[in-house]
């Protein structure tokens, strides 16, 4: 299986997310609350362990899709 880079904005709960030389399973994807930025949307990606990756919608990642 080989990784995609894509948008943020298009990570699904049960992709993996390319993170610190690895990959990491997304649990949950979550809009941030507050101000609006001027481009994209601020998105809180939540892990299976619990973490927080913090990331803008526009911006790209590596992502190996669920089968």
């Amino acid at each position: 299986m080989r990784a995609q880079v894509t948008n943020a904005g298009s990570v699904r709960p049960g992709d993996s997310v390319g993170s610190d030389g690895g990959f990491v399973v997304i649990d949950r994807v979550r809009r941030a609350q507050g101000r609006k930025p001027a481009s994209g949307e601020n998105l809180h990606l939540l892990t299976a362990s619990g973490d927080v990756i913090k990331i803008r919608s526009d911006e790209p990642v590596r992502v190996l899709r669920r089968a």
